[in-house]
């Protein structure tokens, strides 16, 4: 029922916003309990007031439903080519913490939109898993099994949001890139 009732924030903000802040534009993701509200615009003094708006009403939406957001979980993040300090953000009586980055449904998110930490976290993460599948190959000599551990637990790490990386650079690429040559190298 949830997914039922979230779509209705949606429409709600994009119905409530649109008008007093036309310069910029209310978007709302939402997946399962995970939201993501954000704006795009040139001027972050007004841009910083619209998404406080964007949050009352998400408030008041949630209070309609018998919901609460959980002011402590919510962050904000500026993404700009300038280095200036935006203006703070309140939610539920709480001034919102800028994050340099954000970890949304697996992926984090950099203000820099460069994917450093999003490939740093997944070469840690498939670094392990190949350490264990070198473990494993001591005792387990066939190769088909080691492909299909391989497969079902080392690929999808590396290969999850893979349509975002058309920006990687050719390091990052690399980094990637050996971490699957070990794990080739151990199972052949």
């Amino acid at each position: 029922l949830f997914l039922v009732f979230i779509n209705d924030l949606c429409h709600s903000l994009s119905a409530n916003t649109s008008l007093s802040h036309p310069n910029c534009h209310p978007e709302a993701l939402v997946y399962a309990d995970d939201t993501m509200l954000y704006r795009t615009g040139k001027d972050p003094a007004l841009i910083c007031p619209a998404i406080e708006e964007d949050l009352r009403i998400a408030a008041k939406w949630a209070d309609i439903w018998g919901m609460r957001f959980n002011a402590n979980k919510t962050v904000a993040m500026y993404i700009s080519r300038t280095t200036a300090t935006p203006p703070p953000i309140t939610f539920a009586g709480a001034t919102l913490e800028y994050s340099h980055e954000h970890r949304h449904l697996g992926f984090i998110l950099d203000s820099a939109l460069s994917f450093h930490a999003h490939v740093n976290a997944l070469t840690r993460k498939g670094a392990t898993e190949v350490f264990l599948l070198r473990r494993l190959s001591y005792k387990v000599k066939d190769r088909d099994l080691l492909l299909k551990v391989y497969k079902m637990y080392v690929r999808p790490h590396l290969e999850y949001a893979s349509p975002a990386w058309a920006a990687l650079t050719v390091k990052q690429t690399g980094l990637l890139e050996s971490l699957q040559r070990r794990a080739m190298r151990i199972i052949l």
